[in-house]
C-alpha cells in the first residue's frame, strides 16, 4: 500500500505541476490579451475623438466640444481629454510629453505613454485632431492599469486555491473512489448531454447503482422528456403565429390597395396635364405637320405611361419587384424634364437640367426611375407657388448609406433642388410615410415620396433631404454605379 500511496502521491503531483505551469502561462497570456485590448480601445477612443471634435468644434465651436468630452467622460477608470501643443504649463490643455512624442505628434502619428506605477499607473494615447496642419491640438485618452494589476494578483490567487482544490481531489478520487468508478459513468454522460445538443432526444440513459451520477442520469432523463414537450408546443405556438401574421399582412395589402385608389387622381395628374397641353397644340393647327406628329408621339407616351403608373401603384401594395437592367439616368431624367417642362412654365417655373458628359450608368427599371424624377420635380414646382428655378444635377461620388460610414461605395447621385417654402423639421421626420401630408384635403394624398422611397430602396439605393425654411430643398437620390 505504501508504494501504491507513493505513485498515487507523485501522480497527483506532476498533475498539479502540470496545472501550475498551465495556468501560469495562461495567465500571463491573458493578461497580455487584456493590457493589448486596453490599449486597442484606448487607441480607438482616442481616433474617434480626433475626428470627432474638430467636427464639433468647427460646426458647433468649443464649448459644445467640451460638453461632449464632460458627457464622454467614464468616471476616474476612462478619460478623455482635448489636449494642446504649445500653451502654457497653467493651461488645463496643456500636456507634458517627451520631446520626440512630440515630434511624432507634430507630424501627425499617434503616440502613447505609461505614466505612474501600481495602482495609480495610467495608459495615455494621444491623437492629433483629423486634417489640422500645422498640429496644434490633441485627443488625449486614458484608461487606468489598475482593473490589469489588480487581474493579475486575483488570477495568481486563482492558480494557488485552483492547485491546491485539484491536488485534494485528485487524491481523494483516485484513492476513495478509483478512476473506474467515475470514468465511465462520466463517459456515458458526456455523450448523453452531446446527443441533448445536437438535438437528438430520443435516446434514454440508465446508470446502474443509486448515487449523484445515477440521479443526473434520471434527471437528463426527464429533461429529455420536458425538452420534448417544450419543442411541440413551441411548434404549434410558432405554427399559430406565423398563421396570424399571414393573415395580417394579407389584410394589410388590401387595405392598401383600397387606400391606393385615392392615389391615383394625384399620380396621373403630371401625364393628363402634358396629354392635355399637346393634345391643344394639335387642336390649335397652328404647328407644322411634325410637330403635330411629334404632339401625337408624345401624347401616345404618355397614354402608356399612366397604364405604367397605375400598373406601379398597385405594384406599391404587392410589393412586386422592378425589372432591372443597365441604362442611362441622365437620358431618364432628360427625357422627364422634357416632359415636364410646359408644366413649370404654366406655374412660372424654370426646369434647368445640368448635362453630364460622361453620362450616370446604374442598373433600374427605367419606368419607375422616371416616376421617381417626376414625383420629386412636380414636388418642387409646388413647392414654389411664385414660380422659380428647379435644379436637376446627376454626378459620381462615393457615398455611404446613413448610419451606416463604413459601406462606402461608387454612386450616381440624382439632385433635385428648388427655391420654395422649404420642409419644417418636425414634419422633415415623417415625409416618407405612406399618407403623410401637408397639402390641403383633395390636393395631395401623402403617397409620391412613399413610393419614391420604396422604388429607390429596391434599386438598393437611398434618398437623403436637405430643407430650410424660406429657401428651399434638396432631394438627394442615390443608386449604386455601375462601373
Amino acid at each position: 500500500m505504501r508504494l501504491a500511496r507513493k505513485l498515487i502521491l507523485a501522480v497527483v503531483l506532476f498533475m498539479l505541476l502540470i496545472i501550475i505551469a498551465h495556468d501560469y502561462s495562461a495567465v500571463r497570456e491573458d493578461i497580455r490579451d487584456y493590457e493589448q485590448r486596453i490599449a486597442d480601445d484606448v487607441a480607438t477612443l482616442g481616433y474617434g475623438l480626433s475626428v470627432t471634435l474638430p467636427e464639433v468644434v468647427r460646426d458647433s465651436g468649443p464649448a459644445a466640444a467640451e460638453a461632449l468630452i464632460e458627457r464622454r467622460n467614464m468616471g476616474d477608470r476612462i478619460r478623455i481629454r482635448w489636449a494642446a501643443l504649445d500653451v502654457p504649463p497653467t493651461d488645463k490643455r496643456a500636456v507634458d510629453l517627451p520631446a520626440p512624442l512630440v515630434e511624432d505628434l507634430r507630424l501627425g502619428h499617434p503616440a502613447r505613454v505609461v505614466r505612474g506605477s501600481g495602482p495609480s499607473a495610467r495608459l495615455f494615447v494621444y491623437r492629433p485632431f483629423a486634417g489640422q496642419i500645422p498640429v496644434h491640438d490633441l485627443a488625449e485618452a486614458s484608461e487606468s492599469l489598475a482593473p490589469l494589476r489588480e487581474r493579475a494578483r486575483r488570477r495568481l490567487i486563482g492558480i494557488v486555491v485552483e492547485s491546491a482544490a485539484i491536488l485534494l481531489l485528485s487524491a481523494l478520487a483516485a484513492v476513495a473512489l478509483g478512476l473506474r468508478m467515475v470514468a465511465r459513468p462520466v463517459q456515458k454522460l458526456v455523450a448523453q448531454a452531446r446527443r441533448i445538443g445536437a438535438g437528438d432526444l430520443s435516446e434514454r440513459l440508465q446508470l446502474a447503482g443509486h448515487h449523484e451520477l445515477s440521479e443526473l442520469a434520471a434527471e437528463m432523463n426527464l429533461m429529455c422528456d420536458r425538452l420534448i414537450a417544450a419543442r411541440d408546443e413551441l411548434a404549434a405556438e410558432s405554427a399559430a403565429k406565423l398563421a396570424v401574421v399571414e393573415q395580417v399582412r394579407h389584410a394589410d395589402r388590401l387595405a392598401t390597395v383600397g387606400q391606393l385608389a385615392s392615389g391615383v387622381a394625384h399620380e396621373l395628374g403630371t401625364p393628363l396635364n402634358v396629354v392635355a397641353g399637346y393634345a391643344k397644340m394639335i387642336s390649335s393647327a397652328e404647328g407644322t405637320p411634325d410637330e403635330d406628329r411629334d404632339s401625337a408621339r408624345i401624347i401616345a407616351e404618355q397614354a402608356s405611361r399612366m397604364t405604367a403608373i397605375i400598373r406601379q401603384l398597385l405594384n406599391f401594395a404587392r410589393g412586386a419587384k422592378p425589372q432591372l437592367a443597365t441604362g442611362d439616368l441622365a437620358a431618364v431624367a432628360g427625357r422627364t424634364v422634357t416632359m415636364l417642362t410646359h408644366l413649370g412654365t404654366q406655374h412660372h417655373v424654370e426646369l434647368h437640367l445640368r448635362p453630364t458628359p460622361d453620362g450616370a450608368r446604374v442598373r433600374m427599371d427605367e419606368g419607375q426611375m422616371q416616376q421617381v424624377i417626376t414625383n420629386l420635380v412636380l414636388n418642387a414646382i409646388q413647392a414654389m407657388p411664385a414660380g422659380g428655378r428647379v435644379d436637376i444635377e446627376l454626378g459620381e461620388e462615393r457615398a455611404s448609406r446613413p448610419g451606416h460610414p463604413a459601406d462606402e461605395r461608387a454612386c450616381v447621385r440624382l439632385s433635385i433642388a428648388d427655391q420654395g417654402v422649404g420642409i419644417a423639421p418636425d414634419v422633415l421626420a415623417h415625409i416618407f410615410e405612406p399618407f403623410f401630408t401637408t397639402k390641403d384635403v383633395g390636393e395631395g394624398t401623402g403617397l409620391g415620396l412613399s413610393v419614391c422611397y420604396g422604388i429607390v430602396e429596391e434599386h438598393g439605393g437611398w434618398i437623403t433631404v436637405d430643407s430650410s425654411l424660406g429657401k428651399g430643398s434638396r432631394f438627394n437620390v442615390y443608386l449604386p454605379a455601375v462601373t
